[in-house]
């Protein structure tokens, strides 16, 4: 019997998906990478001070950027 994974799946793959096409699209457009973490640092904390927790969200947008941040 396998483990049950924990973490969301369809969350992990658009946090994966999104950061390949921002190290792309920095590769064409110079800067674009760094504007793009601004605006998810801008999205995480908007979403963060909803009135209701939206745990899922905030963590793809974590992985989103830690992806972002590998080399």
């Amino acid at each position: 019997m396998t483990k049950e994974n924990p973490i969301n799946q369809t969350h992990l793959i658009i946090a994966s998906i999104s950061a390949s096409f921002a190290k792309a699209l920095d590769k064409h457009n110079p800067g674009f990478k760094e504007e793009f973490l601004k605006q998810l640092g801008e999205h995480y904390k908007e979403i963060k001070n909803y009135s209701q927790p939206h745990t899922e969200a905030l963590e793809t947008l974590t992985w989103t950027r830690d992806f972002l941040n590998k080399e």
